[in-house]
């Protein structure tokens, strides 16, 4: 028993020992720091081609506004869209036409602090822009190539089949309207300069084969059978001349006409008929010119109208039998260059002509293309585009597109100096 109380009192004195006030320690527990942010999500619509932004925060929710900023490539600069107050934290953009973009928002505290979200990006895969300010294009339906002529002096091979750019040179001139053609087995691509010069280069690769001197400032060439035609609109040389692409020298040329050329489209039959749309002159004419198969002129005709109804040079083919359409309403004239109608495009504007065995296949500013009877000029289909097109051409089942980015001011005459910024191409099933 008395073992037991000396036990009991020794554990009452550690117990009283291990409980002085003056061994407490005092634990502080400091609350974690939340760090400021901005998160940022969005949402991409590509039939509206529209981005839905929203934001959430984190951490001192304090700010006075909140900048959007876009960037439309990796990395690169920012462009400050708007400024919104804070208590907004969505926001619905347009998107500009780019393969790829991205969004930031910035707040703005009160002591003029920064804190940037994070960024989001959107790709559109679908889009490929090709960088040149397309003028005149020319396609070859056999292999699916297509030649691109840029205001700049630039050409591009672009392959339809592979979507891709496949050469591209700089001629470092002033280009005018080409044509391409087979020579020797081989597919060419004959391009006029304003210095006088055609340039022919290899439909494969643009290497350049051969250049022939006309002698006058071109606006304008066409092939056919080994021979070229160039046109030209200047006071002093209203000619068309031909030269052969076996000798590369002039074989013939019209006679001298007050400002009776111009733009050329061909049709081939029993003589190579050269129609002609005047530009930089009022009235705007159009005429033909006649030379035979081997290239010596043959004679002139003028049409009877002088700018009575649509021409533009811009906006101009040959049906395969010879008639002409025209301008941004369609008008259609016959071999002989007698007007007949337009086609019944409502208040659309038509870019670009093309045909098949039943089409006119018409580019169209509203973004669509539209089919019409070749014989009847009625409308029969309708194909909606993503952006404007400039050129159609038929491709076996298929239509190639090259489009604007922007939309053009065409006109039923002329829209000199209007061409795309930037164009892309797109492809539709028939």
């Amino acid at each position: 028993m008395k073992k037991i109380f000396l036990i009991l009192s020794a554990c009452l004195v550690i117990y009283s020992c291990g409980s002085s006030n003056d061994d407490i320690t005092e634990v502080v527990v400091t609350p974690p720091v939340i760090e400021n942010k901005i998160n940022l999500t969005s949402s991409y619509n590509d039939s509206a081609e529209t981005v839905s932004l929203s934001w959430t925060l984190a951490g001192d929710n304090t700010y006075m506004q909140y900048k959007i900023v876009r960037s439309d490539s990796q990395n690169g600069s920012q462009t400050e869209l708007l400024t919104v107050g804070p208590t907004q934290f969505s926001y619905t953009s347009i998107v500009p036409f780019n393969a790829y973009f991205e969004y930031q928002i910035i707040g703005i505290k009160t002591n003029g602090e920064q804190v940037k979200s994070n960024i989001v990006k959107v790709e559109r895969p679908d889009i490929k822009l090709l960088n040149l300010k397309t003028f005149d294009a020319q396609f070859d339906k056999n292999t699916g190539k297509l030649y691109l002529l840029d205001t700049d002096g630039k050409i591009a091979l672009y392959d339809v089949n592979s979507g891709t750019v496949t050469h591209q040179i700089s001629t470092n001139a002033t280009l005018g309207y080409s044509d391409i053609g087979t020579y020797n087995g081989s597919v060419e691509l004959y391009v006029p300069r304003n210095d006088g010069w055609v340039d022919i280069y290899d439909g494969n690769d643009l290497t350049l084969k051969a250049q022939v001197n006309f002698g006058m400032p071109l606006i304008s060439t066409v092939y056919h059978n080994g021979i070229l035609y160039g046109s030209s609109s200047n006071s002093n040389n209203s000619v068309i001349k031909s030269a052969s692409r076996t000798t590369n020298t002039i074989v013939s040329q019209s006679p001298q006409l007050y400002y009776n050329t111009g733009r050329m489209k061909k049709s081939v039959g029993t003589s190579v008929k050269l129609y002609t749309i005047t530009q930089n002159i009022t009235p705007i004419d159009l005429d033909l010119y006649n030379f035979d198969l081997n290239g010596n002129y043959v004679n002139h005709q003028d049409d009877t109208y002088h700018g009575d109804y649509p021409l533009n040079y811009r906006i101009f083919e040959t049906f395969p039998d010879g008639r002409v359409i025209t301008s941004s309403s369609g008008s259609v004239y016959n071999s002989q260059m007698i007007y007949q109608n337009n086609l019944p495009s409502g208040n659309s504007k038509l870019t670009s002509f093309d045909f098949d065995s039943n089409s006119i296949i018409a580019g169209n500013m509203s973004k669509a293309i539209e089919f019409y009877n070749i014989n009847t000029y009625t409308k029969t289909q309708t194909i909606n585009t993503k952006k404007f097109p400039y050129k159609v051409f038929s491709y076996n089942n298929k239509v190639v597109c090259v489009s604007s980015t922007t939309q053009l001011n065409v006109q039923s005459y002329d829209y000199s100096n209007v061409v795309p910024e930037n164009v892309m191409i797109e492809v539709f099933n028939k």
